[in-house]
């Protein structure tokens, strides 16, 4: 039997809606994506900014109303839905993309995250990883602490600002603070990892110590967004406390009893060229499932479904088996409907030339924290000074993952919307200036041959990574 939709809208329209905007996101993010490319930018800095052009700020009330609208849209209906800002006038925005398709958009985008971080986790090559613990401890801890404490320095500022960077949600100063922090901390994971892969430079001390960092970076980043959600929401010393136990107990039970496990059933199944249908289906189950967890402890479903993906046995031949199933799927279709999802929730009419001054500091504040920080973490965990500059340059790039932490912490009522739209600024700006930056200041090393293909027809390698991501 199928449920009743929301208020608003009769039986059968949600899912007519929700097939309709699909078909939008999926033309618009090959297009912008596409012209993007063609500007030398990689194809994700072009779905961020389609995201952008489906919402508000390009094609909602704001800009125009949509007098007319065609019947068959229900505009009327729609914004009656629960969630829609009474007043809220017929768009473009608010006609095609109604309250109630956004619901299962945002579901979809969430599945999105989890298959991109799950095959990102698979991915970590851990024998790289041995006798770098002091290194990947330094750089991880400083490339957090650097911006956080910037944090605390910006925060105050921007929260006695007359312009309005604080939600709804009325958080202390403490929690906006720390909110702030974890959306200057962000590091785009994947894309370090794949550039430093292409570059061959994965088996660097620089290579290896920076993905291991930036992985325990995406950890300690969706802690402090937990930390600051739950200072926001006045939650108990106590529970937060629970919050870091139940983290630890969690990774102790995936390193100590899932991994050993996984490595006698799925890794003997595949070491003996056994991956069947079966065995994908159990994968993906465990991805959810982990995923599930990292949520009710708190810490977001990205982190689990990157830790299943990290305690994966047999793991080449099980990265090469999952990738060509979920690889095209997830970046093809998937994240670009997460990415829209956010543009959809990010209005850059609400911005004003009061708050160039804020965005500015903001901005300043990202980059310097992540690239000296990540440079001096580098130097201080062994080292050179020109490694230290590429992790820098590359812990600054913030990719996707900076949205992720904006619309949590917009829809937790902890920034305004004017503060999310810095941060999608910041991941266009961060994301952009990696390719030409790394390019620039890397240590000469083989390029792989896609990575050599890719500049043979006049990009450069990073772009030829960061567009896949």
């Amino acid at each position: 039997m199928t449920p009743a939709p929301p208020p608003g809208f009769e039986g059968g329209l949600v899912t007519a809606f929700v097939l309709l905007d699909l078909v939008i996101i999926f033309i618009a993010a090959r297009l912008v994506g596409r012209l993007a490319q063609l500007v030398g930018q990689p194809r994700v800095v072009g779905e961020i900014l389609a995201g952008v052009i489906l919402g508000p700020s390009v094609l909602g009330p704001k800009i125009f109303t949509w007098g007319d609208p065609p019947w068959f849209l229900h505009c009327e209906q729609a914004l009656t839905a629960i969630g829609v800002p009474e007043g809220t006038q017929q768009s473009i925005t608010t006609c095609l993309f109604p309250q109630q398709a956004r619901g299962v958009l945002g579901i979809l985008g969430q599945i999105a995250l989890v298959f991109f971080m799950f095959l990102v986790g698979l991915e970590l090559d851990w024998a790289l990883l041995r006798g770098k613990g002091r290194g990947i401890l330094t750089v991880a801890l400083g490339v957090v602490a650097i911006p956080v404490a910037l944090a605390f320095l910006v925060g105050p500022i921007l929260f006695d600002a007359p312009e309005k960077w604080v939600g709804i949600g009325n958080p202390s100063e403490n929690a906006f603070n720390l909110m702030v922090g974890a959306m200057l901390a962000v590091t785009a994971f994947p894309v370090m990892a794949r550039i430093l892969q292409e570059k061959g430079l994965t088996q660097s001390a620089m290579g290896s110590v920076g993905v291991a960092a930036a992985a325990a970076v995406t950890v300690l980043m969706f802690l402090l967004v937990a930390v600051a959600t739950g200072v926001a929401k006045d939650q108990s010393t106590g529970d937060q406390i629970k919050r870091f136990v139940g983290t630890a107990i969690f990774l102790a039970v995936l390193f100590l009893v899932v991994r050993p496990v996984l490595e006698r059933t799925i890794g003997r199944t595949i070491d003996g060229g056994g991956f069947t249908t079966g065995t994908f289906a159990t994968v993906v189950i465990l991805a959810f499932a982990s995923a599930y967890v990292a949520d009710r402890i708190g810490i977001n479903v990205i982190v689990g479904a990157f830790l299943m993906g990290s305690v994966m046995p047999a793991r080449q031949a099980l990265f090469r088996e999952m990738s060509s199933r979920l690889t095209d799927i997830t970046a093809t279709i998937l994240l670009p409907i997460f990415l829209a999802f956010s543009g959809l929730n990010t209005d850059f009419t609400k911005l004003g030339i009061s708050f160039v001054a804020g965005i500015a500091l903001f901005l300043a504040a990202g980059i310097v924290g992540k690239w000296l920080g990540g440079a001096l973490a580098a130097r201080a965990g062994g080292l050179t000074w020109q490694e230290g500059n590429v992790l820098g340059i590359l812990m600054n790039c913030r990719g996707l993952l900076v949205l992720v932490v904006a619309l949590i912490a917009f829809q937790e009522g902890v920034i305004s919307p004017q503060l999310q739209v810095a941060g999608v600024l910041m991941a266009l700006v961060t994301t952009a200036m990696t390719g030409p930056l790394f390019d620039r200041f890397a240590p000469a090393a083989a390029p792989t041959k896609a990575a050599a293909e890719k500049t043979a027809k006049g990009g450069t390698v990073a772009e030829s990574v960061i567009e896949e991501s």
